[in-house]
């Protein structure tokens, strides 16, 4: 009786909102407070150098403590906020990043109880995304809504998504691998170019044609320089766990080349639960084979792992449970005080522990994909499984 209570309590949407109402507070004091703000003000200040004319890319050690590696673009968006002060702009900038997700994972499913479940498993990680005022959660949510844009036949708003997404971080792109799924694709791709074109343009608004042309150079060779770094990634965990001095592009490349082969199945493109694996190992994939990613980029890919779990967890319910216990602690809860700091410094971060339940989900979904024709029966019953509530729908829906 009490679990049935709890469970009822705990999938409510009103419990949920306002989980997240209050992390987005917790998260902004925190930092405010603490004046932790060094990540915020890498993304706000550059506004003010692209105002003024100077290398946005430049080291600037007086105001923030690395360089900004953003594109353009973003610089100028992030004026929006940078005119305010950091108190008030910190809490609107996590507001974006949080309503942009959330309202996106409460669109994906046509039943609410799934959006819920894939909230809950997603809070420990938007709350380190929070922690650090990083844009992965706004990422996030617009690479869901490219997403479900497609699935409602909305080809231009897609098209805006996506180009959004690029101009965040550039692999937000990946996800108009999925645009191939539907009819009338090149239509979406048509706009996603247009508003790619716009949003490049975008900062001739404050700079001339010669900054313009510089500013894109700088920004191309410092991702390129950054990108010899290793960290949270499966380059990172085969040179650490196993002294492989892999090629970073070769790795990256037998990556794609695997995302790519179950495209084969263009029979079963029209099936939804064939897009939603895709999608899945698209958000997964974005973050384990980028070698710079982070512990707070990590909320993509538990995403794709969580919207795998919510769906099809019944087709390999031992898995799907074991898989579950190692993203909750090794890749959600592992950065945390819950570990002791010699834990942490001498083992998960040296091992890059953090990323392997992530390539351990990737390897299970694309295996479902690459067999997807043996598994298309298996999964569309887990699926009708999973829609069916364990507890009374007027206790979930209140």
């Amino acid at each position: 009786m009490f679990r049935s209570r709890l469970q009822a309590f705990v999938l409510q949407p009103r419990f949920v909102l306002a989980l997240y109402a209050l992390m987005l507070v917790f998260a902004t004091a925190q930092q405010y407070l603490k004046y932790a703000v060094d990540n915020y003000k890498i993304f706000t200040l550059p506004f003010f150098h692209l105002l003024a004319g100077r290398d946005l890319y430049a080291d600037y050690p007086a105001l923030y403590s690395v360089p900004y590696k953003y594109s353009p673009t973003f610089a100028l968006f992030m004026g929006s906020v940078a005119v305010m002060h950091d108190s008030l702009g910190l809490f609107l900038w996590n507001a974006l990043n949080i309503v942009v997700m959330y309202t996106a994972v409460r669109r994906l499913f046509p039943e609410q109880r799934r959006s819920i479940l894939l909230l809950l498993v997603l809070a420990i990680d938007t709350l380190t995304a929070l922690q650090n005022s990083q844009s992965n959660c706004l990422l996030l949510g617009l690479m869901l809504w490219t997403y479900i844009n497609l699935e409602n036949k909305r080809q231009m708003w897609a098209g805006l998504c996506i180009a959004l997404a690029f101009f965040i971080k550039v692999y937000g792109i990946g996800i108009g691998l999925i645009f191939l799924f539907y009819p009338g694709w090149w239509r979406a791709a048509l706009w996603a170019v247009l508003f790619g074109i716009l949003l490049a343009l975008a900062p001739l608004v404050v700079a001339s044609w010669a900054e313009f042309q510089t500013m894109y150079l700088n920004w191309y060779t410092i991702v390129r320089e950054s990108a010899t770094n290793v960290q949270l990634s499966l380059m990172g965990v085969l040179e650490t766990w196993f002294g492989w001095p892999v090629s970073k592009g070769l790795v990256q490349g037998l990556g794609l080349l695997t995302l790519l082969l179950p495209l084969v199945h263009w029979r079963s493109w029209s099936d939804t639960a064939y897009r939603r694996l895709y999608v899945a190992a698209i958000l997964i994939f974005v973050v384990i084979f980028n070698q710079m990613a982070e512990s707070p980029t990590f909320v993509i890919a538990v995403a794709g792992f969580g919207l795998w779990f919510v769906c099809y967890r019944r087709a390999t319910p031992t898995l799907a449970w074991v898989l579950l216990a190692l993203v909750l602690v090794f890749t959600s809860l592992s950065p945390s005080d819950l570990f002791p700091r010699s834990i942490r410094n001498d083992f998960f971060v040296p091992y890059k522990i953090k990323a392997v339940p992530m390539i351990l989900t990737w390897a299970v979904i694309m295996a479902q994909l690459l067999l997807y024709p043996r598994w298309r029966t298996r999964l569309a019953q887990a699926e009708a499984e999973v829609t069916e509530p364990p507890v009374a729908a007027d206790a979930v829906t209140a």
